[in-house]
């Protein structure tokens, strides 16, 4: 039955009145898995994770001086246009295209030599870096201050966190019950979110999980603090298809070889769907099973996992399902799954076992 022409036309209007309110509120900024449909072409970047540099690397976590010129060189040689993880992050939610050979250079700590040491080198090359400050430790010894992270931020730096102070996320402390723990893990990234927004008057996008290591608690945490993009220390690359709250990034370490660093700028993302259980999740105990499938048809020659303590990973090639079985170290593992074949292809992320 047809409905009376005067009801359409009041529904019509009450519908009409609605969008003109909506679009006269402000919009929320817009997050990375809440993506328009796709319409930018699919590139894949490369980021790369530096701590501190010196003129001669006293430990693990730096890098000396001629080596980060001489991977500066690999970069410009080979085309690499340097991005912000702000721009990486507007990419990934179809705001803005970036380069076709895009690479996002990052610091984690807030070290003085961010601004004393790398940025004039990095200002010869023409690149620019995103800064994950420990937001406690701004300020300390050998640590930027809060002018010289808005001189970076003039100057075209990223500025993101890494927490207040450092806490690993993913682990208890010793009495802590789980509520006190599911508190810290909120006050780490929500307060550290807060304080670079109010010292720089911009809210950041981005989080660096310490140490890498994050669950699925972490990552709601990220997202309702209001980050876009959070990053582990897991091998891979980025394209469209990355999780957002769990983007790959290339740690460069003290020694660090030309080899090393050449095949981490030429490797691809390795897709899997269908992860059973999901990315996030606790093992209890040290057995872990994990069930995907694999979406990458020039991936299955060659495939081989490592994580914990053994693993073993097996590939029905007629429907593509893996399979992965490992028995994991108590705390956080590290899987990484790896294709050998052209182009190489990688995937990593965190399982964290509970005894």
């Amino acid at each position: 039955m047809s409905r009376p022409w005067g009801l359409v036309l009041a529904g019509v209007l009450a519908a009409a009145t609605l969008l003109t309110a909506a679009g006269c509120r402000r919009q929320a900024p817009q997050a990375a898995d809440e993506q328009r449909p796709v319409t930018l072409p699919n590139r894949t970047v490369r980021v790369l994770c530096y701590h501190n540099l010196r003129d001669r690397a006293a430990n693990l976590y730096e890098t000396s001086v001629a080596d980060f010129r001489s991977q500066l060189r690999i970069l410009r040689e080979g085309g690499f246009r340097a991005i912000t993880i702000r721009e990486l992050a507007d990419y990934l939610s179809n705001v803005q295209d970036i380069p076709e050979k895009s690479v996002a250079i990052t610091f984690d700590d807030g070290y003085k030599s961010a601004l004393t040491v790398a940025k004039p080198i990095l200002d010869e090359f023409g690149f620019r870096a995103t800064l994950f400050l420990i937001t406690d430790t701004v300020g300390g010894k050998r640590n930027l201050t809060w002018e010289d992270v808005k001189q970076l931020a003039a100057a075209g730096w990223d500025v993101g966190s890494h927490t207040v102070t450092h806490s690993n996320l993913t682990r208890r402390s010793r009495g802590e019950s789980s509520g006190q723990h599911q508190e810290r893990i909120v006050r780490e990234i929500s307060a550290s979110y807060a304080r670079i927004e109010k010292e720089l008057g911009v809210p950041p996008v981005a989080l660096a999980y310490p140490f890498g290591n994050y669950d699925a608690a972490c990552m709601q945490a990220c997202r309702d603090a209001g980050y876009r993009v959070a990053l582990s220390i897991a091998p891979g690359a980025v394209d469209q298809q990355s999780d957002p709250w769990r983007l790959p990034r290339k740690m460069v370490v003290n020694g660090t070889s030309v080899r090393s660093f050449e095949r981490a700028l030429a490797v691809e993302p390795l897709h899997l769907a269908d992860m059973d259980p999901p990315v996030g999740q606790h093992v209890k105990g040290s057995v872990y099973l994990l069930s995907a499938r694999l979406a990458d048809a020039d991936a299955s020659g060659a495939l081989g996992v490592d994580a914990g303590r053994k693993a073993r990973l097996q590939l029905d090639t007629a429907t593509n399902l893996l399979t992965v079985s490992a028995t994991l170290n108590k705390g956080a593992n590290l899987v990484r799954v790896f294709s050998s074949s052209t182009p190489r292809r990688e995937a990593g992320w965190i399982v964290v076992s509970d005894p």
